[in-house]
């Protein structure tokens, strides 16, 4: 490549580059819903804050404007007190103090609307309350199964609350729920298990609450409670090997039902998790059984495909058969 063309890419790849600048480097204005954003020490917790979202007016560089936009975590009016900012329990802010952040990328708000378009004062009034701390027992709660014996290691943890939710809950609901959800038989009916704690002081409809240690070791002895389900009709189905198929045909007694009605009994994770398409009644024959001319051969049908944890509520009714041979040749016409 010759130096003169050289010399002709340098200079546009120049001229492109300074019309991009540029045209970033304008002067651009926007308007924007933005949160509040007030972050406080660990010891606070913000109850509320009026009005937790403002409609500002911004003008600066289009190319900080675009920057600005993209970066979710910058693009609020954002606060953060400290300690002896917070007596009192309530603070009144003032949002252009919540833009400081922006200082470096030359945007500038040139007003402030709230949320039903008037022109705001820019005061943001926040409500806070200050976090102690309490000794809640530890109740582990089993389900898909009975619990003989159960325990929690640690007994108690420390919660974090406000204050004024604590004083709210009765000293009896100083308790966090530890759910174990036991799905499936376990080998050794003493279970172990590591468990996160419920959120909540005071079971579900409690207080937010934040636990150290936040997980527990739970220790549970468990008898699975027993549910019964009725699974619903099902034919009689013949098995046997293909030799016996040959040469026999099967006969059942007049009258007799082919059809079984099936209700199971067992742990109640086991029992729900049946899919009827998997179970099977059949009449097993074996090279024992043989064709009797003189009476009815009983027969036992057995049901596949049900875990042994889950047994039959009534055992299944005896089926009479017969076995008739197959001629080798067909009837003369």
């Amino acid at each position: 490549m010759s130096e003169r063309i050289r010399s002709i890419l340098a200079v546009v790849v120049l001229t492109i580059a300074v019309w991009v600048w540029a045209d970033l480097e304008q002067t651009g204005e926007s308007e924007d819903r933005i949160p509040v954003q007030v972050n406080v020490p660990p010891d606070f917790v913000v109850r509320a804050k009026t009005p937790d979202h403002l409609t500002v007016r911004i003008r600066g560089p289009i190319g900080e404007i675009q920057d600005l936009k993209a970066s979710p975590d910058e693009m609020g009016c954002r606060f953060d007190l400290t300690e002896p900012e917070l007596k009192g329990g309530r603070a009144v802010l003032h949002a252009r103090d919540g833009f400081r952040h922006w200082r470096s990328r030359r945007v500038v708000v040139t007003g402030i609307k709230d949320d039903q378009g008037r022109d705001e004062s820019g005061d943001i009034t926040v409500v806070l309350d200050r976090r102690v701390r309490v000794t809640a027992r530890v109740e582990p709660k089993i389900t898909g199964a009975i619990a003989s014996e159960v325990r929690a290691r640690p007994a108690e943890v420390s919660a974090l609350v406000a204050e004024s939710d604590l004083k709210a809950l009765p000293q009896t609901a100083h308790y966090v729920l530890a759910p174990l959800a036991v799905t499936s038989i376990p080998a050794n009916p003493e279970i172990e298990r590591e468990v996160p704690l419920d959120r909540r002081l005071g079971g579900p409809e409690g207080i937010e609450a934040q636990f150290d240690p936040a997980t527990v070791k739970v220790t549970a002895r468990v008898e699975f409670a027993v549910t019964t389900r009725s699974l619903g009709r099902f034919p009689i189905l013949v098995s046997a090997s293909p030799e016996m198929l040959n040469r026999y045909r099967i006969v059942f007694q007049p009258q007799a039902e082919r059809w079984v009605e099936l209700e199971v009994q067992g742990p109640a994770p086991d029992v729900e998790r049946l899919n009827v398409q998997d179970i099977r009644v059949q009449l097993i024959l074996t090279p024992d059984d043989k064709p009797d001319p003189d009476s009815w051969l009983p027969g036992k049908p057995v049901v596949a495909g049900l875990p042994p944890s889950v047994k039959l509520v009534k055992p299944l009714p005896t089926v009479n058969f017969n076995l008739e041979k197959i001629n080798d040749k067909p009837p003369t016409p």
